[in-house]
């Protein structure tokens, strides 16, 4: 019996032990995830930043466009363009890979952009800040607040 109660003992304590372990706020770093370098392991001049996410692979080499639906004081404003990287609303375009970044902030619209091979969009409910990669072909895209078609759209041209 003196051995049964000595191993339930030692047992509860292993087990108060390990929780402790895991509930504790000590200051040390989490190990990194298996198979991802440290920090500290990158070669001199490169750069230990994180992975790309496919966000920055899509943004790469392509030419940055940005879909913009209301103000940057109003979200909700009745207001839609395509501006180039210098933030100059766009009315044409030469045909080809471009990085359009969402810039919906609104809860009541969204940020459509359809033509030749192409349709995305972001949704009406929420907010959307992210960037697709999109390859514009000669012709004639629209973009659109899909809930406002009426007055919330513009023709892009592609040549």
């Amino acid at each position: 019996m003196r051995h049964s109660r000595s191993t339930a003992v030692a047992l509860a304590c292993a087990v108060a032990l390990a929780l402790a372990g895991c509930a504790s706020g000590s200051a040390e770093p989490e190990s990194p995830d298996v198979g991802a370098p440290a920090a500290s392991s990158a070669a001199p001049g490169l750069d230990p930043s994180p992975p790309a996410t496919p966000s920055d692979v899509a943004a790469a080499g392509a030419t940055p466009l940005t879909g913009v639906v209301g103000t940057d004081d109003d979200p909700e404003a009745y207001a839609i363009e395509l501006r180039d990287a210098s933030g100059t609303p766009v009315e044409s375009l030469p045909a080809g890979t471009y990085a359009l970044t969402f810039a919906d902030r609104s809860s009541m619209h969204n940020f459509r952009l359809r033509g030749p091979g192409v349709d995305v969009a972001t949704d009406v409910a929420g907010s959307d800040e992210s960037t697709v990669e999109v390859t514009l072909e000669p012709g004639t895209y629209e973009i659109v607040c899909d809930p406002h078609s009426g007055t919330m759209r513009a023709e892009i041209q592609v040549g």
